[in-house]
């Protein structure tokens, strides 16, 4: 069993103070169904009113926060698997219903007048890392995800466990071509661009960089360590 984990964010924080302190969060907010308004609640308050799971929501919370964080087992398992399932699926909502077409429509106005080969190879290259992070997704959503309920509910072997490996090695590929998107643009938008679009453009796929990140460490500080609990429950 590892030793208690240090945590910035505790049940009986203020919720505007830690959103003030850690801006990063805001992003987290939306798929879990909170809006915005505590007042002077607590965490421990906010999420009950918004019917959130209060272990998952620190969990996730100091993942954010904290790049050094790991939840111990104890922690893990004060909040059900379905809870992070659920975080999880509405995390991918969010990416393909609201950021990427957020992208999107900046880099159509951004390239609408650049010469055709540099806008075929911006737009080429977005849309085959768009599709590599969709296919990730839906890996997660037919393998991964399912696999965990069956193991819950005692239908599942290790023989059909996703590899921990091959899911990091997805995980590294989305990261770096995203590094690769944002290093061509920088490289290669004419300077004669609107200086504007391009750095809210920038602004946009840094913070979704940095966000996918985050999800990607969520996901193998949770829901893997998650995975090994379970298999030794079992005692797979």
């Amino acid at each position: 069993m590892k030793n208690t984990s240090y945590q910035i964010i505790t049940a009986h924080r203020k919720m505007a103070d830690v959103l003030t302190e850690h801006s990063k969060l805001i992003s987290i907010f939306p798929r879990l169904g909170i809006a915005l308004g505590f007042g002077e609640k607590t965490v421990a308050q906010v999420c009950a009113d918004n019917g959130v799971s209060l272990p998952m929501f620190l969990i996730v919370g100091n993942v954010y926060t904290m790049d050094e964080y790991l939840p111990t087992d104890d922690e893990l398992q004060q909040c059900p698997i379905g809870d992070f399932v659920r975080y999880l699926i509405d995390s991918h909502k969010d990416y393909l219903d609201y950021k990427f077409p957020h992208i999107e429509q900046h880099l159509a106005e951004v390239v609408n007048d650049w010469n055709e080969k540099y806008k075929k190879l911006i737009t080429n290259f977005f849309y085959d890392y768009k599709k590599e992070v969709v296919d990730h997704f839906k890996y997660e959503e037919e393998v991964v995800f399912p696999f965990i309920q069956a193991l819950v509910h005692r239908s599942s072997t290790k023989k059909n466990a996703p590899k921990k490996g091959a899911f990091d090695k997805q995980h590294t590929n989305i990261e770096d071509k995203l590094r690769d998107f944002t290093n061509l643009l920088i490289k290669y938008i004419p300077a004669d661009v609107a200086q504007r679009e391009r750095i809210d453009m920038l602004e946009d796929i840094c913070a979704l960089s940095e966000d996918i990140e985050k999800h990607a460490l969520i996901e193998e500080k949770i829901l893997f360590p998650y995975i090994k609990i379970l298999h030794e429950d079992e005692n797979l």
